[in-house]
């Protein structure tokens, strides 16, 4: 199971920064726009097939995979930082940062 299946059965909720949660924002937007545009408009166009150039397509898939993977890097990026900073059983003055409190 990786790490983020064991999280979300844990119920583990990560925070996502806000900028990974723009582009998820938006690639929903746009799948949605996506699905409105092949939805039939009328009971006649229900059995038309929808024509739509391949490069287009492509354009659209290739859109959605980049948002996605920004997304998901600056999940992980979150998710290594706040690892690494929640796993350290040593105060800051313990590791040489200087006290933590006036």
């Amino acid at each position: 199971m990786n790490d983020a299946r064991h999280a979300a059965a844990a119920g583990v909720c990560l925070a996502l920064p806000e900028q990974a949660h723009s582009k998820l924002a938006q690639l929903r937007d746009h799948l949605g726009l996506l699905a409105q545009m092949t939805y039939a408009v009328t009971k006649e166009e229900e059995d038309k097939p929808l024509e739509i150039r391949r490069s287009v397509l492509g354009t659209c898939f290739e859109m959605a995979a980049v948002q996605l993977e920004d997304a998901l890097h600056a999940v992980e990026h979150a998710t290594r930082t706040n690892h690494r900073s929640s796993s350290s059983p040593l105060r800051g003055e313990d590791r040489g940062e200087g006290p933590t409190s006036p």
